[in-house]
């Protein structure tokens, strides 16, 4: 049995707890529950108590270090573990950037496996970083992307025969989502990361439909005043956040789910609200991003909608409203890639083995 260890930025432990509770869906968990049954012992790396890896991570931070460290408590305690390890596995690819340069400088023998969601070298000081990106590439073994796009930024930084990346399918918890009993009514925009509610609302402030905005009170803005009586915004109580039993009906009630996103040219967004449209079944209209690779105006599952542009959106809320039959087509369509098109979180999961396989240096179980 190979043994495993996952650093991650968010608690995998919790979200174990509530994928078991019947509260979250396991995609949350990029296969790690899937893989468990595939025979790998899996141990998920705790932060290190360190108060001296924690003094040295606040010093890197205060002086804007341009060298991508990574989550420098977790990899030490990822370090302390190694000799219980056959591989070292993060979903989210920023997590091990330090022991993938000391595997790179032939320090770590490990195999390390890293998920890559947005752009490698964003922001400023970009060609201060570009050195270590390299580096950073050389230390992973398999360095798969959540989109072609990552997945081509990485594979021309390695030597032409030696492609590390490829683009995977991230897909939901099938079994999590109950089916619409109905067609559903209005539009509902949902979600936390690179949202642009702004333009969603006064699109939506155009269009002869009912709209419902689900927010965090810290995306809450002044313009949202200004929005037409057909447009609700909701937050949840007492500050707090909005899990998936809070929106679940909410979810399940609108007739086409809305994604409006900020413009951006480096970070994935919308993808995990993409997903759970897709589980639903229900259609959605989408502000394009370069690092969502599903064409949902090609698979027939719904519209995209230019960054900023308010009439686009107020035009596809109508069109929506004004054809039933096509919603309902677009939703199953879309809930079919789920089923037999590989959008599925098992699906991701026997993509990671495969990849897993590679690294350990056995290609068949």
């Amino acid at each position: 049995m190979s043994r495993v260890l996952v650093l991650n930025n968010y608690s995998l432990e919790r979200v174990c707890q509530q994928v078991r509770c019947g509260d979250t869906p396991d995609h949350h968990l990029y296969g790690i529950n899937h893989l468990q049954d595939l025979g790998y012992e899996i141990k998920v790396v705790p932060d290190s108590e360190s108060r001296a890896i924690h003094a040295l991570a606040r010093f890197l931070r205060a002086i804007r270090c341009p060298i991508p460290m990574g989550a420098l408590d977790r990899q030490w305690s990822a370090w302390r573990l190694l000799q219980e390890a056959d591989l070292v596995y993060a979903p989210c690819g920023d997590e091990l950037n330090s022991l993938a340069y000391l595997r790179a400088a032939g320090m770590l023998k490990t195999p390390l496996v890293a998920v890559q969601h947005h752009a490698l070298n964003r922001g400023r000081l970009s060609s201060l970083r570009e050195p270590w990106i390299n580096l950073l590439i050389r230390g992973i073994d398999a360095f798969p992307a959540l989109s072609d796009r990552v997945a081509h930024d990485i594979n021309e930084r390695c030597r032409a025969d030696a492609p590390k990346s490829k683009a995977l399918r991230w897909g939901p918890d099938a079994t999590f989502y109950p089916r619409s009993p109905s067609l559903g009514e209005g539009v509902l925009a949902a979600g936390r990361t690179g949202r642009d509610f702004v333009t969603f609302g006064k699109g939506a402030s155009r269009a002869d439909s009912s709209a419902l905005i689900m927010c965090l009170a810290t995306d809450f803005r002044p313009e949202f005043a200004a929005f037409s009586a057909n447009v609700r915004v909701q937050t949840p109580e007492h500050g707090s956040v909005y899990g998936y039993p809070d929106m679940m009906q909410a979810h399940l009630d609108a007739r086409v789910l809305a994604i409006p996103l900020e413009a951006t040219s480096s970070n994935l967004a919308g993808l995990t609200s993409l997903v759970d449209a897709m589980a639903l079944g229900k259609p959605v209209i989408m502000t394009r991003n370069p690092y969502i690779d599903l064409d949902i105006e090609a698979q027939g599952i719904g519209r995209w909608v230019e960054p900023a542009d308010v009439r686009g959106w107020a035009d596809a809320i109508n069109w929506f409203a004004a054809h039933p039959a096509e919603s309902l087509a677009m939703g199953q369509r879309a809930r079919d890639l789920v089923d037999n098109g590989g959008y599925n979180s098992r699906a991701f999961a026997l993509q990671i083995d495969q990849l897993f396989r590679q690294a350990l240096g056995r290609e068949s179980r």
